[in-house]
């Protein structure tokens, strides 16, 4: 394996057996080397590969500037959260890397933030909130700081910043209001408390997440199941007059006027919510 570029002592770009360019990372791997130079296979420990060039040389200039410790531990989180079954786009090695040193810096001014949604991403991303938890963990085990749940919550954050491909428009914070206010329309139009627990809830939770970007991001769903929606409309007036409660705070706040597959799978939602509780009544 050759050498394409010196990150630091510990981090160099090479080719890897498939062609690809990736990161290769070890104690003293980059010490004195040069490019064009071969590779010490023996120092390797971890190696680091990004679909997208683009994003993998911004990762590249990132791990250049800070340690390649916080790399790995962007690397834990990037396969914990994956195991745990949710898609994360490779931007989250870049974001994160540089958050952790961001927070370590911060941490090493005496400068702790409170993150305000701390309540809200542990109650709507659990497994992505767990996944911080984790990180939290990985760091204090390389760096001896406990960064604490605040953090936890903003690496929760990262990660579903990546999840969902977020726009600048478009972040965790707006999609978590959207969620909490939609929430609370159905809560109040129907009078009813969540099992928050039961199937129903976590499924129609991970609609709305998704609903949300979408909403935020103005891609609607196109109109294809009208015939279906008619049936639906017609067979369930009760859990629909919830349906248009949701529509009428969308489109008075943000905008946004519900297709009629968006009203479809919201009203679907809503019955096995509404269905869930007349069985435990």
């Amino acid at each position: 394996m050759k050498i394409i570029r010196v990150l630091n002592t510990n981090a160099v770009v090479t080719v890897d057996s498939k062609g690809r360019e990736i990161i290769a990372t070890g104690v003293g791997i980059g010490f004195k080397k040069k490019k064009g130079e071969n590779l010490d296979e023996s120092l390797l420990d971890k190696t680091y590969y990004l679909q997208n060039a683009e994003e993998s040389h911004r990762l590249q200039e990132v791990v250049k500037e800070i340690s390649e410790q916080y790399l790995e531990i962007a690397g834990r989180v990037v396969e914990a959260a994956r195991m745990e079954g949710l898609q994360i786009r490779d931007t989250l090695y870049i974001t994160l890397t540089d958050h952790i040193n961001s927070a370590l810096d911060r941490d090493r001014a005496g400068i702790h933030l409170k993150n305000m949604m701390k309540l809200e991403v542990k109650k709507f991303y659990p497994k992505e909130y767990q996944v911080g938890r984790d990180a939290i963990q990985w760091i204090y085990e390389k760096s001896g700081v406990d960064l604490g749940n605040d953090e936890a919550a903003f690496i929760a954050m990262h990660i579903v910043s990546a999840e969902f491909e977020v726009s600048q428009g478009c972040d965790v914070e707006k999609i978590t209001e959207v969620i909490t206010a939609i929430l609370r329309i159905i809560k109040i139009h129907f009078k009813i408390e969540f099992q928050e627990d039961s199937v129903s809830y976590q499924r129609f939770l991970t609609h709305l997440k998704f609903f949300a970007v979408r909403v935020l991001d103005q891609k609607p769903y196109q109109d294809s199941m009208r015939e279906i929606y008619k049936v639906m409309v017609e067979q369930n007036p009760g859990a629909y007059s919830g349906v248009v409660k949701v529509g009428q705070y969308i489109e008075k706040q943000l905008e946004h006027r519900l297709s009629i597959d968006e009203q479809l799978y919201l009203l679907i939602h809503i019955k096995r919510i509404l269905d869930e509780q007349e069985l435990t009544e």
